[in-house]
């Protein structure tokens, strides 16, 4: 009996340490052939390009902004804030210590969360529609942000608007955002923004749950305007479908 309590207490351990990897996956060698630092994963690597401008471009394979979205999960879903260091993996910086933002009602909607080098979950769910304030400027280029979805659930016809900063307008020509059809990953493409735009629109049908994990990640091609912006949105119960506005 002794030493089969002292096995069984090796192997908890061992399926402990193998969540914690399969739910974020920001190890040495991230998850499904990914790497930890985002900017490294999408499709202007395909291209020769350095990471610093891999996102400027329509190039990323669908699968691998899925399996970032999987990647997340697990710090979507977790008690605490996103650490420092969780943060520092993904933007391959100092990192920001993350932030809970809730998305608030429409009488009284909460405020885009976009500080650069942080980790951003969103907290609450949407009834009608709910625009939430311009975020910070992302005033830098390569300043960089990620904001999780935490299985926020949508009712009345729910609409939710992310609002940027004037000087943080969206790029057409970097503009990839994914939808999954319900309950699914099958993933569909949403028709990029155009360059002047600077509001993100999530329009639910079937009072959908946004899935934890699911994403929007906001890199800056330069320091005024071309905001690029890549996004996984998967959900249950319905979907959604991504518009973009000004």
């Amino acid at each position: 009996m002794g030493s089969k309590r002292i096995g069984l207490a090796r192997v908890e351990a061992l399926i402990e340490n193998l969540k914690r990897d399969i739910n974020f996956g920001l190890g040495t060698g991230g998850m499904g052939g990914l790497h930890p630092q985002w900017n490294c994963n999408f499709g202007g690597l395909l291209a020769g390009q350095d990471p610093g401008t891999s996102a400027a471009n329509l190039l990323t394979p669908g699968p691998v902004a899925l399996n970032l979205s999987k990647m997340v999960e697990g710090i979507a879903k977790q008690s605490a804030v996103v650490s420092v260091a969780d943060a520092a993996k993904i933007f391959g910086g100092t990192g920001v210590v993350g932030v809970d933002v809730a998305i608030g009602t429409t009488a009284s909607p909460g405020t885009t969360p976009t500080v650069t080098q942080r980790v951003s979950r969103l907290t609450g769910g949407v009834s009608g529609t709910v625009t939430m304030a311009a975020g910070a400027d992302m005033t830098g280029a390569g300043d960089e942000t990620l904001i999780l979805f935490t299985g926020n659930t949508f009712a009345s016809s729910g609409i939710l608007k992310l609002t940027l900063a004037a000087d943080n307008e969206l790029q057409a020509a970097s503009c990839e955002i994914w939808v999954t059809a319900d309950g699914t990953d099958v993933l569909t493409r949403q028709t990029a923004a155009s360059d002047d735009d600077q509001i993100l629109i999530l329009t639910d049908t079937g009072d959908c749950t946004i899935l934890a994990g699911s994403f929007i990640y906001l890199h800056a091609d330069d320091a005024s305007d071309d905001m690029q912006v890549k996004g996984v949105i998967r959900t249950s119960g319905g979907t959604i479908a991504v518009t973009y506005g000004n």
